[in-house]
């Protein structure tokens, strides 16, 4: 009877315990805290919660004041998950993620969901998540849509129906991110009463998912080929046969895959062939759809120099066969090899180089000029860049350079007698003492800017001389002529500086000519003289045709003077003069005092023996130049000046009144650039590569949808074009 007894009294605690792991698991984080610990986002954790165990990365307790920052239902607390998350010190870069590492019976998985206050939708403070469930913790599938917090309570519930299963909450592109390029803890959301219910005997879903979740090639040279092989199982989706595949991220152009069917049902085999065309990482990745249901897999690959005794990504510098910087390492190489151990302060004069993509600059904490001085003043310092660098259309982006004491800081630091064209810079920020630039710090001699560009989410700060385009140019050394032209380039950044402007802050050569180009940006004079394209001629000439500015204006100090295309001339010695012709002003000019500045050059001001009115004309020419009255109301027109309405400055008349009497038809408008005031970027009719124009008109210019002038079509997208006969057409390129 005893035995009977015990048996009877274990198959009782058997079923206990069955019942209980069938028992739905619910946590509401209210000893989230406790669990955590003394720990921060970035922390990589094993946490047990309500008997479960939980890998944890980029999340944190939320236990703040604010009611975004709360529980919402039954407590104080929840848990926030941070859409960026800093890589792990130890552990290295791993992306924010709540997985379930004890593996159970699932159900369904239902949680709830608010956006953090600091990080509201409305600000691009949000990020999509996805639910996916896995077999063995390291092959996942999607369960569902993805779904993005928003300022109401969401429920969120996804059915997994699957035995033995891990589950995880992950953004919903995490297989293409890097998450090394993350710089802070950004974008959160909240998250609260998780609930797993048990699969109660029900059936077992589809399922699909691959044998893999990263495919990692390694090291291997550019050019190189490698493959690797994965495996696809899938069952359960009724009325589909198989999956279909489809390849997304940055960097498709490296990977490419086939798809065999398997031996088994239910089964496929892909080989993925990698070749990657630019040094440093490619990703991508493979998604499969089954129905409902996504798989991913991540590609990576880590390129290196297919020879590692030739410069940068290929090529030999000569014209034909320019030297190739298409990545990050490239230009930090081209850096470190203008300040080498041999000093040359005229580095790769003569050689060519050209940009084969699109450059992130944002995982280097503070990036080093390209030519530069900061070593401090004195020739013996300048070690400048003097070769001919066209960027090919394309953008450098996520430039962080901050020096406080540093001179000549830009993207290049020192040009001298040297090229940059066809380039943008934009989501940057510069900040140093003197000649700072986001494009280029100082300017040395004879050199050229062509069709550069710098993008309103770029910043400028500097104590002295800062430009959105060009921070300073001087003369050679030796007392050669000197010269920089700028010509069909534009500045939208922000500059502050005493000394600040868009496109040149002050010039101290023989003479600048600066052509079809223009100000959109917010210029802040910390004290001197401001100009919308020129701050300050210093003992030099200058010559400034077919320039706008439509950039607010500033001054804070009352002394000395600013204007909206030209700041301040100081034109004394023998043989100086200023031209400036066919430019208008429609930016606002305040700030300081009024009567010290004008919406194109303060002549009247700054010439000798100016009166009121006039100027001396020896020294300056003004004509067919305009600024807007209804901005500048408080402004009087000098000679060659003449006043508009600024709404009558987006007329087609207004741009006859400035291409008259020139060989070409330089000003138009272009589709979503300059607030509708035209620009002087139309030329003759010239080829664009990359894109073919219907009826064979050939087309004056091109422009992406951000107002970026692009030379050729590099990226799937929309595109404006200006045709020959005036028209504006838009293109698309599949």
């Amino acid at each position: 009877m005893k035995k009977i007894s015990t048996l009877v009294f274990a198959l009782l605690v058997a079923a206990s315990a069955n019942n209980a792991w069938a028992d739905d698991w619910h946590y509401d984080f209210e000893d989230f805290a406790t669990a955590f610990g003394d720990n921060y986002a970035n922390s990589t954790l094993e946490l047990t919660l309500n008997g479960l165990t939980w890998h944890v990365h980029g999340v944190m307790p939320s236990t703040g004041s604010s009611e975004y920052s709360e529980d919402w239902f039954n407590g104080k607390k929840s848990m926030r998950l941070y859409g960026e998350s800093k890589k792990d010190r130890k552990l290295g870069p791993e992306l924010s993620n709540f997985t379930l590492t004890s593996p159970r019976d699932i159900g369904k998985v239902k949680f709830s969901i608010r956006q953090n206050t600091l990080w509201p939708t409305d600000y691009d403070g949000q990020v999509e998540w996805i639910v996916q469930w896995s077999a063995n913790g390291q092959a996942w599938s999607t369960v569902g849509n993805s779904f993005k917090a928003n300022a109401e309570v969401q429920t969120i519930e996804r059915d997994v129906n699957q035995k033995n299963a891990y589950v995880r909450i992950i953004r919903a592109d995490y297989a293409t991110l890097d998450p090394s390029t993350f710089t802070s803890n950004t974008k959160i959301t909240n998250f609260d009463d998780i609930t797993i219910t048990d699969m109660n005997g029900g059936p077992q879903a589809a399922s699909l998912g691959f044998s893999e979740t990263t495919v990692d090639f390694g090291q291997i040279g550019v050019g190189k080929k490698a493959t690797q092989k994965i495996a696809v199982t899938y069952s359960g989706v009724e009325g589909v046969s198989e999956p279909t595949y489809k390849l997304t991220g940055v960097d498709t152009d490296v990977y490419s895959y086939t798809v065999e069917k398997g031996k088994e049902a239910g089964t496929d085999s892909i080989t993925i062939t990698c070749q990657p065309q630019h040094r440093g990482n490619s990703t991508a990745a493979i998604t499969a759809s089954y129905g409902d249901l996504t798989a991913t897999v991540s590609l990576t690959v880590t390129a290196n120099k297919a020879r590692p005794n030739i410069l940068f990504s290929g090529g030999e510098g000569t014209e034909d066969d320019p030297y190739v910087i298409s990545c990050l390492e490239d230009l930090q190489e081209l850096s470190d090899s203008v300040r080498g151990a041999d000093r040359d302060p005229q580095a790769f004069s003569g050689r060519y180089f050209k940009m084969s993509n699109d450059i992130d600059v944002q995982k280097v904490t503070n990036f080093t000029p390209i030519g530069n001085q900061l070593k401090g003043a004195g020739l013996e310092n300048m070690l400048a860049f003097s070769g001919i660098f066209d960027g090919d259309g394309h953008t450098v982006y996520g430039v962080k350079e901050y020096y406080s004491s540093g001179m000549s800081l830009g993207l290049f630091g020192i040009v001298r007698d040297g090229t940059i064209k066809n380039l943008t810079v934009a989501k940057s920020s510069f900040e140093g003492s003197a000649a700072i630039g986001a494009l280029v710090g100082l300017s040395i001699g004879k050199t050229t800017i062509e069709n550069c560009h710098v993008a309103s989410d770029v910043t400028v700060k500097a104590t002295n001389y800062a430009a959105g385009l060009c921070g300073s140019a001087m003369p050679s050394p030796e007392g050669a002529d000197s010269k920089l032209t700028i010509n069909r380039s534009t500045n939208a950044a922000s500059v502050e500086a005493s000394f600040a402007a868009g496109i040149l802050s002050t010039n101290q050569q023989v003479e600048v000519q600066i052509e079809n180009s223009g100000n959109m940006g917010t210029i802040n004079a910390t004290s001197y003289s401001p100009g919308g394209i020129l701050a300050w001629v210093y003992f030099s000439s200058a010559t400034i045709n077919n320039c706008f500015n439509t950039g607010s204006i500033y001054k804070a100090s009352t002394e000395d003077y600013g204007g909206g295309i030209l700041g301040y001339s100081a034109l004394y010695n023998s043989g100086n003069y200023v031209t400036i012709t066919n430019c208008y002003n429609a930016g606002a000019i305040s700030g300081g005092s009024t009567a010290m500045m004008d919406p194109i050059v303060p002549a009247s001001y700054i010439m000798p023996g100016a009166t009121a009115d006039g100027y001396n004309t020896d020294l300056l020419t003004m004509s067919n130049c305009y600024f807007a009255s209804d901005i500048n109301a408080a402004f009087s027109p000098l000679d060659g000046v003449s006043t508009l309405q600024s709404s009558s400055m987006k007329t087609e008349d207004f741009t006859n009144k400035l291409n008259n009497g020139q060989a070409a038809k330089y000003w138009i408008f272009v589709d979503g650039l300059n607030d509708g005031y035209p620009v002087p970027l139309g030329s003759e009719a010239t080829a664009v590569k990359g894109v073919e124009i219907s009826e064979g008109k050939a087309p004056v210019e091109m422009f992406d949808m951000s107002g970026r002038r692009v030379n050729s079509v590099s990226a799937p997208g929309i595109y404006i074009i200006k045709q020959a006969d005036g028209k504006t057409v838009k293109v698309m390129k599949r």
